[in-house]
């Protein structure tokens, strides 16, 4: 058994890729690893190995990487720091998992209310709802999460009015509206809250199949699904009256995006958010209770989900390994610029995404003073840049296990399924939305 029940981490910045400088001591001239490049290097003779031909016979290595620093001294005798970063040797006898983690991106949540091209895609025809003149109908929207929370110290809601109108003077029972004028009236109220607008981007469905987003709005590239039109922002729409089985909708995007303080006045305790936005909506009644009404559908598209390989994750792993290196990242940004603590922020950029290389392997202690034998488990993680080809340094690794003897294997730990919305909005590619 470890004395501790998780793997010691150490992090490795191999941005600049997979290298070999097979030409000399590791240290010396022609065989230094440049800031960003990670190789493995031979123990018994410190040279960098060749890429393309890993050792036979279950050779240990040494999984080294350049110094993240410009300078060597800080002053006249305080040296060292275009040192290497290495690792203790890894024996392939007890390499236990090799695995990749790939980046993700982050998805927003998006709800449908009403007929929408996700809705009627589904076949649900109880997401077309008739709206009556003379009637006001209300609508409640939630928005849950750390972004919430953080703003407001409590969850963001409102309750939307419509009022349709009154009914014509000839009329003899309440007639149906053009239900695109409702949704816009709930959309408009959605931007006048100067609350749940920093939450929500709302879009209408119109019933006559075209799509109308908030004044002030850049459409340029936004490409309506099939069989729908891009009509422009929804002062501009101009109702034709109700259409006998048409129905409009209301798409709810999830929208915060949180402030963040800049590389130079970074410390490691800053904030960044990870969560996403949870968003609820029902239609209700004057007093608030939603039991009563099901004609109108409101449906999730995307329930929203968690980036992965963020830049300010990384930052902060590379910090805390470089700490125990005794590379302090200090507080005081006089000191920090004296240490060169701030190139770390040069080398990882905090709004880019990584992927993360794992090895976990264990070193045996032999030789126990108190006669058990255990072993302490190490974790090196070796960070990419996301979506680089490192096909050369996963056949190397591969190929050194299996010559091993060992049935490790790579393990990609991927993404899940992106949840690409069917109607884009500002910001979206440019691209044809499908479901």
């Amino acid at each position: 058994m470890a004395y501790f029940n998780h793997a010691f981490s150490k992090v490795f910045v191999g941005t600049a890729g997979f290298t070999e400088l097979n030409t000399g001591m590791l240290g010396t001239a022609g065989n230094i690893l440049a800031t960003g490049e990670f190789a493995f290097v031979d123990p018994t003779t410190w040279n960098v190995i060749e890429t393309a031909t890993p050792p036979k016979g279950c050779c240990p290595l040494i999984l080294a990487s350049g110094s993240l620093y410009q300078n060597d001294k800080v002053g006249p005798q305080h040296g060292g720091y275009q040192e290497s970063n290495k690792s203790k040797m890894i024996n392939p006898k007890y390499v236990n998992r090799f695995y990749k983690v790939e980046a993700c991106d982050p998805t927003r949540a998006i709800v449908n209310i009403g007929n929408t091209p996700y809705t009627e895609g589904e076949g649900t025809p109880s997401c077309c709802k008739e709206f009556l003149c003379g009637e006001t109908y209300h609508l409640r929207i939630d928005v849950k999460g750390s972004p919430a929370l953080r703003f407001l110290n409590h969850n963001v809601y409102q309750t939307l009015d419509a009022y349709t109108g009154c009914c014509a003077d000839d009329a003899l029972a309440p007639v149906a509206v053009d239900s695109t004028l409702v949704m816009i009236t709930w959309a408009q109220g959605i931007i006048d809250n100067p609350l749940v607008s920093e939450f929500l981007l709302p879009v209408v469905v119109a019933e006559d199949l075209s799509i109308w987003y908030a004044p002030g709005s850049d459409l340029t590239g936004i490409i309506a699904p099939a069989g729908y039109t891009i009509g422009g922002t929804w002062n501009d729409y101009v109702s034709a009256g109700h259409t006998e089985g048409d129905c409009a909708g209301l798409i709810l995007n999830g929208a915060y995006i949180d402030t963040k303080f800049g590389d130079c006045t970074f410390q490691q305790t800053d904030f960044y958010e990870k969560e996403p936005l949870r968003i609820y909506a029902s239609e209700v009644d004057l007093n608030g209770d939603p039991c009563t009404f099901e004609g109108l559908c409101i449906v999730d598209e995307c329930l929203g989900s968690q980036a992965m390989g963020l830049g300010e994750s990384v930052a902060r792993d590379v910090i805390m390994s470089e700490s125990y290196r005794q590379n302090f990242f200090h507080t005081d940004l006089r000191i920090r610029e004296i240490t060169q603590g701030n190139q770390i922020l040069d080398v990882i950029d905090r709004s880019g995404s990584y992927d993360r290389y794992c090895i976990q392997h264990s070193v045996p202690r032999f030789n126990n003073p108190t006669g058990t034998f255990d072993n302490d488990q190490y974790m090196l993680d070796i960070i990419v840049e996301a979506g680089s080809d490192q096909s050369e340094f996963e056949l190397f690794v591969e190929t050194w296990l299996a010559d091993c003897g060992q049935c490790t294997s790579l393990e990609v730990i991927s993404c899940l399924s992106a949840c690409i919305p069917t109607v884009l909005i500002p910001g979206d590619e440019p691209v044809v939305a499908l479901k």
